[in-house]
């Protein structure tokens, strides 16, 4: 009966809406792994690190000739966003990959809505109200790389729907979340197009991987030359067309959903993660001789076309090796981790907001950007968005959201008094 049911393509569509099953009985309950929860407060830190510090670190290693620490730290904040990508793939498909849970596509996109709408729409309003008093009452850091967006009740409602084309943002860190959305509204797809894991050997495994990077490099030179308005590597565009960048991202997660890995697969992730983000950093400089300083894949156009597969597949093998090492696991399910990764999402989109507003109120009472204003701007910045975080999950997320361990712990030292976490 089930197959008769999926014989049309109409049936197809009418199944959907009707909230029938894709997949099996449920033949498992769903496990949290907290560790998970640790990798997404490391995430975190490294987006959060790289706003706060990779600015100043890069002019100094510039000035010092230093420019290879300068490289590391302007694509940190790439570290934090493929992980965060990689961890959606492998927490949201595993359930339904796995036959945990019957997936259901209304129901679906409804728990996605709750959980990502109402912390986003509450750090849209606090965002509005940061760009309103800096453009209200103005100082030096409007005009010295400061943020230059200008408040209007129109952009609120262009930004309310998340998934934004024109790369304007009250809150920088946000263009991610476009890209995440777009992810999971192929989820669908996947789920019911995704084959057997016995299905899955180490040669289809290998072809599926190399195939997503390639897939990858052609898609970013299509787009980049057919579509350059959606995006292009030539410039930088903060918009949603960034999604051509990340394939592998969310093909690792899916791989690690659906199937379990030994540490070989992890060290061959790993490795083979790392050279191509070797690659990446390598060939512009080999490639401009050939095709001139101004050519089209010279060193200053730089297309990234494996920097975020490299990343993807380091990250994927990183979170191979904790599902495989007990040791590693521990260290990310510690009760602290496991307090900041359940506020990641929260730190994430209200962070830079908070720094936004604490760079502009100091710098009323310091003229120029002095090492004193760096280091007060930042010994208040990074605590402060802490805290708004901390409100937000308070009062906003943890309503929304499920399986929480540390929901009443508003202080992370309240996580004293968790037991011993298990994996």
């Amino acid at each position: 009966m089930l197959i008769l049911r999926y014989l049309s393509y109409t049936n197809f569509i009418i199944t959907i809406f009707e909230h029938k099953y894709f997949m099996s009985i449920t033949s498992a309950k769903p496990v949290r792994f907290h560790f998970l929860d640790g990798l997404r407060a490391v995430a975190a830190s490294m987006v959060v690190i790289l706003h706060a510090f990779a600015s100043n670190i890069m002019k100094f290693s510039d000035k010092a000739n230093m420019h290879i620490l300068g490289s590391i730290f302007n694509y940190i904040d790439g570290y934090g966003v493929d992980l965060f990508f990689v961890l959606s793939g492998v927490v949201l498909l595993r359930p339904y990959l796995r036959n945990q849970r019957d997936f259901k596509v209304i129901e679906y996109f409804r728990r996605r809505f709750w959980r990502i709408y109402p912390p986003y729409f509450v750090a849209l309003l606090f965002a509005a109200v940061v760009i309103w008093f800096m453009n209200t009452y103005p100082t030096w850091y409007n005009a010295t790389g400061g943020m230059n967006m200008q408040f209007s009740w129109r952009e609120i409602i262009h930004e309310m729907p998340i998934i934004n084309l024109d790369g304007n943002y009250y809150n920088l860190a946000w263009w991610s979340l476009g890209t995440e959305i777009l992810f999971y509204l192929l989820v669908p797809v996947v789920v019911f197009i995704y084959p057997k894991r016995a299905n899955l050997t180490d040669g289809k495994l290998l072809m599926v991987i190399a195939g997503g990077v390639i897939f990858t490099a052609l898609l970013m030179i299509f787009v980049s030359g057919w579509f350059s308005t959606i995006y292009s590597f030539t410039y930088i565009v903060l918009n949603i067309g960034r999604f051509v960048e990340y394939p592998v991202c969310f093909l690792m997660g899916v791989l690690i959903a659906a199937r379990d890995f030994d540490m070989k697969h992890g060290w061959a992730f790993f490795l083979s993660g790392a050279f191509l983000v070797f690659c990446s950093s390598v060939y512009p400089s080999v490639l401009t001789p050939a095709t001139g300083a101004g050519g089209w894949l010279s060193a200053q156009n730089y297309p990234p076309f494996f920097l975020h597969s490299g990343y993807g597949l380091i990250f994927g093998g990183l979170i191979v090796f904790a599902f495989n090492k007990k040791a590693l696991r521990t260290i990310l399910s510690k009760p602290f981790m496991l307090w900041l990764g359940e506020r990641s999402y929260s730190l994430f989109v209200v962070h830079f907001s908070v720094f936004y507003l604490v760079d502009n109120i100091i710098s009323r009472f310091i003229p120029s950007r002095t090492t004193f204003y760096a280091i007060l701007t930042r010994g208040i910045g990074l605590p402060a968005a802490l805290f708004v975080a901390m409100l937000l999950f308070h009062f906003v997320e943890r309503k929304f959201a499920r399986g929480l361990v540390t929901a009443n712990m508003f202080w992370p030292w309240q996580t004293k008094s968790l037991r011993e976490i298990g994996e």
